[in-house]
This record gives structure tokens, C-alpha cells and sequence, in this order.
């Protein structure tokens, strides 16, 4: 038995040796694709909120019973447009009462005048006499003045939102009455980081779009960059006019927009599916021969698609596609496709 045992294990040693070891991992089909060189816009995104070019809470400069009002809600009026009318025959005995006054005082003036010529008063009452007119004369203003505040008209062309009084109602000077919106052309407002602040000027236009609306695009032009950067969020307040003549925007909505900042000459982008997470960070599996190897890369710029490489690679390498998941470094890939050796011009 024991000279069977020994030939027989050593011959099964020997096959084991010619098996040599476990199987190697397969090759892994992948799609590469190059890295570009060439121009690249940089685009800044940026979230903001539409507002009325010009809008006004009216409120009365008086107290009063309201006692006509000429509005419609929702209605779209003209500058001047009578809105509201509040009960002013208290004032207009103040008005009857200054013009009474005045009229006396204007005769008084003119009889002095004539006492004066004649030397029978002084001139200190000729002065007196002229001071008691001037009172009057400027009373007689005022009151005529306040008597155009109990008419409430509008200040400029705009549409009317919610009504919030009622005839017979008493109001004061903290009582909104109604708002009105100028909506022909809208506000955006929003803000960009500082590093952005040499990159955005008035003139520029930007892309926004609305939740209302989809993905159609409104366009505008920016005509105000604050002057002063923010302390507590280190960032630039901006505003941008928005064409609207057919009111569809509104005041309030948000609004994503997109602000082109400049172009890079020659900047290095990669297909954004290439990229996996990796160490806190992103890599990507290059083909080095036909070989996998992991490469972490710095990102910068995002396009819809593609990602601007920062560091890492350079023009031209060949990157996988897809296959990332069954990739690992060393292990050989089999290219789909014919992918450039150079980057594209």
C-alpha cells in the first residue's frame, strides 16, 4: 500500500503545478471615450424671485368714511384713474372756511395798499396787513391740498389686485385699500458668489425658467450689480429686467436661471457619465495600453453632460464609459468602439 501512496500523490502534486493557480479575471468590454480640448462657456446657476417692475399698497393720507369706489379687482387701470372716493364734506367747509378768510384778507391788502400810497398808515402796518394775507393765501393752499386726498387715483398704469375695503367703511392711513402691480416688465432679483463679482456687469442677458411653464426658457438683462458684496453670505446682490407684456410671469414666482460668466479657451472636459465617486472625491478608469487604470480626477465646470477636468488626465486619454463596475486597476479592457486617439479640434 505504501508503494501505491507515494507515486500516486506525487503525480497529483504534479498536476496541480501545471494547473497553475486560480483563473485570471476576464477582459471587460467598455466604451472609451477621449478627453476634449477646446472652448468652454462657464455658466452660472442661480435661483431668484420675480417681483412687479413697480408695485404700491395705496393707502389713504386721511381718515374717512368711504363712499364711492370705482375699481374693479383684477383690472388693469391707467395713471390718474379714479379708485376710490372718500367722504370729504368736513374738508370742503375747511376749503369754504380758507377761501372766506383769504377773500377778507386779500381786500384788507388791497385797501392798505391804497392807505400806504396815501401816507395814512406806516409801513410797519402795511407789513402787518400783508403778513395776515400771506397766512391766509397759504392756509387757502393747504386746505385745497388736503382736499385732493380724499380722491384716490392711481399712481401708475397697472392692474389691481385684491380689494380690501368696502362702501361705508371707516379707514385711516394704516388701511391698504387695494395694491397695484406694473407688470409690463418684472424684476428678478438674485445672488452670485463673490469670486463672480469681476464677471458680472449690467447689460448681460441670462435664461431663466419658471415651475409655471416648464422648460420654456424667458430671457432678461441685468441693470444693477450692488456695489457693496454681502458680509454675512459673501455674496453680490443682482437685478434683472424681464420682459412681460403678456403678464404671464408673476410677482413672487421663482425663477432658475442661467448667467453666462466667460469662456475658457482650452479647457479639458470628459463625458459626466466616465466619473464615480472615489475617496471624498471622483476618478475614472483610464485605458493605459488596453489596460485599467484608476486616476482620481479634480472636477470644475458642469455642463449638462459634461464636466470640465481640472486635474488628472490630459487631452486625448482614452477614459471607459461604461463598464465602471466591472472594472478594476489591472484588469484589461476591450474597447466597443473606435474611439479617437486625439482630442477633437
Amino acid at each position: 500500500m505504501k508503494h501505491y501512496f507515494i507515486p500516486c500523490l506525487l503525480f497529483g502534486l504534479a498536476g496541480c503545478m501545471k494547473g497553475g493557480g486560480p483563473p485570471k479575471d476576464p477582459p471587460v468590454p467598455a466604451e472609451l471615450v477621449a478627453v476634449q480640448v477646446g472652448p468652454l462657456k462657464e455658466t452660472l446657476d442661480a435661483i431668484g424671485t420675480l417681483e412687479a417692475e413697480e408695485s404700491v399698497d395705496i393707502r389713504p393720507e386721511v381718515d374717512g368714511e368711504v363712499t364711492s369706489i370705482q375699481m374693479k379687482e383684477g383690472e388693469s387701470v391707467k395713471k390718474g384713474d379714479l379708485i376710490l372716493q372718500i367722504d370729504e364734506s368736513k374738508q370742503a367747509a375747511t376749503v369754504a372756511e380758507a377761501e372766506a378768510d383769504y377773500n377778507y384778507a386779500k381786500e384788507t391788502m388791497q385797501r392798505s395798499d391804497t392807505l400806504l400810497a396815501d401816507g395814512t398808515i406806516s409801513q410797519q402796518e402795511h407789513d402787518q396787513t400783508q403778513a395776515s394775507f400771506q397766512r391766509t393765501e397759504a392756509a387757502l393752499h393747504l386746505a385745497r391740498k388736503r382736499m385732493t386726498e380724499y380722491t384716490l387715483t392711481a399712481p401708475f398704469d397697472g392692474i389691481l389686485g385684491h380689494r380690501a375695503v368696502s362702501i361705508g367703511q371707516y379707514v385711516n392711513p394704516q388701511t391698504v385699500l387695494v395694491s397695484l402691480y406694473s407688470m409690463d416688465r418684472m424684476k428678478l432679483g438674485f445672488s452670485v458668489p463673490e469670486r463672480y463679482a469681476a464677471r458680472v456687469q449690467p447689460g448681460q442677458t441670462l435664461r431663466l425658467k419658471v415651475a409655471a411653464y416648464g422648460n420654456e426658457e424667458f430671457s432678461g438683462e441685468i441693470y444693477l450689480v450692488e456695489p457693496q458684496v454681502d458680509m454675512a453670505t459673501r455674496s453680490l446682490v443682482v437685478r434683472a429686467y424681464i420682459p412681460n407684456a403678456d403678464h404671464r410671469l408673476k410677482p413672487g414666482m421663482f425663477a432658475n436661471l442661467k448667467l453666462s460668466v466667460g469662456t475658457k479657451p482650452n479647457a479639458l472636459t470628459l463625458a459626466e457619465e466616465c466619473l464615480f465617486p472615489h475617496s471624498g472625491g471622483f476618478a475614472v478608469y483610464r485605458s493605459n495600453n488596453g489596460i485599467a487604470e484608476l486616476v482620481p480626477v479634480e472636477t470644475g465646470i458642469r455642463m449638462a453632460g459634461t464636466v470640465e477636468i481640472l486635474g488628472g488626465l490630459k487631452a486625448g486619454d482614452l477614459v471607459a464609459r461604461s463598464g465602471n463596475l466591472r472594472l478594476s486597476p489591472g484588469r484589461k479592457i476591450i474597447a466597443e468602439n473606435p474611439a479617437p486617439s486625439s482630442p477633437a479640434p
